[in-house]
């Protein structure tokens, strides 16, 4: 909508342009445009506005077991390099996996325990010096979850 709002003044002022050097003065055009740059910059100023505090609804943290912690923070400290929303080590390699919360983790608990467990493929090289007893506590995590 924004982009659009931006275009339509442009041509908006094209034409006017256009027009005066065929000598005819429309002085309805620029306003035109001027209205729909001022609207554009209102609804850009208006989806900025945070809510007040007193409407947010408080975030619900549900409790994580001993096992998911020690896993929140195995993965914290071996994968969040390449796999989270700010990734810091081989960003491109991430395979559009993100481990942010105990959520993306639980989601894609199969593929971690066959990639890291199993086949012992991640971290690439072990490049993050990922531990066998490490590697045992998220065999033990994805055992104990329920199936």
């Amino acid at each position: 909508m924004l982009l659009a709002a931006w275009i339509g003044a442009m041509v908006l002022l094209v034409w006017f342009q256009a027009r005066w050097r065929r000598g005819r003065r429309t002085w309805v055009l620029p306003a035109l445009a001027g209205a729909l740059v001022l609207m554009a910059v209102i609804w850009m100023a208006a989806s900025r506005v945070k809510p007040d505090a007193g409407t947010r609804q408080p975030v619900v943290v549900k409790p994580l077991s001993p096992e998911s912690q020690a896993v929140m923070s195995i993965v914290a400290a071996r994968c969040q390099a390449c796999h989270s929303d700010h990734a810091t080590m081989m960003s491109w390699a991430s395979f559009g996996l993100s481990l942010n919360d105990m959520d993306d983790i639980e989601n894609n608990a199969l593929p971690i325990y066959r990639q890291v467990v199993e086949l012992q493929a991640m971290p690439m090289g072990n490049a993050t010096q990922m531990t066998a007893e490490e590697r045992a506590t998220i065999a033990r995590w994805y055992a104990a979850r329920p199936h």
